[in-house]
């Protein structure tokens, strides 16, 4: 990988789209970098790839329109010639980002989310790269999945992160949106958004049926549903399974057939009782 810094004019600057798109964007905070680069100059030069007749910047926009502002004519700047596919590029804007200024709640699931789809990594493969466990790139990711209404609370900072996605786990949106509001008014903790939301988890589990899962060895399992699961309700449950797989076996039905078979017989039956 090749680097030379040097000093870059502005207008030979190319500002391509960013993963930042609000935070640190704003008339204010770009005004105040502004003053301080007028006082002691830019302090960090800005990140920078050849393309075409070009220099993009990857890393420093705030910097490149805070000095134009500032009256100045050139900057600082590192150049790359790694060569970068749109999605490195991107990679790249977010660890950069991530370690230093840190982007919104919802800039970093979008980036993250772009990331994905670019490369076609999968969760794991996108945690790695980015050094964060494949559980808080679910997370984050989830958090898109709310509607823009509460989006607009969790970008503004009046929902956190982690209420964010407690809240994308509720499938009901008029529950979502009364919890979100209750958040948001201050009568609902993260904390205690968490504890109601167990309580309601634990309350439809409770309506549908205790779940237990045997594994039974290579990577085989086999899960029981049922009101009041015990020893023997499951040894009668694969009994009675054994002898009508065994019948259908006989009558030269394949597997698909025999489970919906099954299913047929339970819904004629009327039972509401779980099954292997």
């Amino acid at each position: 990988m090749s680097r030379e810094l040097i000093e870059v004019p502005l207008d030979k600057l190319i500002l391509l789209p960013q993963v930042r798109t609000v935070s640190g964007m704003d008339d204010e905070t770009l005004s105040g970098l502004a003053d301080s680069i007028k006082e002691s100059g830019v302090q960090q030069p800005v990140l920078v790839r050849r393309e075409a007749d070009g220099l993009v910047v990857l890393d420093g926009e705030r910097r490149v329109r805070a000095s134009k502002l500032a009256g100045l004519k050139s900057v600082p700047a590192i150049v790359d010639d790694t060569k970068l596919t749109p999605a490195e590029v991107t990679e790249r804007q977010l660890l950069l980002d991530a370690q230093r200024v840190g982007l919104s709640v919802t800039e970093r699931a979008e980036a993250i989310e772009c990331l994905v789809t670019d490369t076609g990594w999968s969760v794991e493969q996108t945690a790695k790269k980015l050094g964060i466990s494949a559980a808080s790139v679910t997370r984050t990711l989830a958090v898109l999945k709310l509607p823009d209404e509460i989006l607009q609370h969790v970008e503004a900072g009046r929902i956190s992160a982690d209420a964010a996605y407690q809240l994308s786990r509720v499938s009901d949106p008029g529950e979502q949106a009364r919890l979100a509001e209750q958040v948001t008014d201050g009568l609902l903790t993260r904390d205690a958004l968490t504890r109601k939301l167990k309580r309601v988890r634990r309350s439809q589990e409770a309506r549908r049926g205790t779940r237990v899962t045997a594994a039974i060895g290579s990577g085989q399992t086999i899960t029981f549903v049922g009101g009041d699961l015990t020893l023997d309700t499951v040894t009668d449950w694969l009994e009675q399974l054994l002898t009508k797989a065994r019948k259908a076996k006989a009558q030269g039905l394949t597997l698909q057939t025999f489970v919906s078979a099954l299913r047929d017989q339970a819904k004629a039956a009327g039972k509401s009782g779980g099954n292997a």
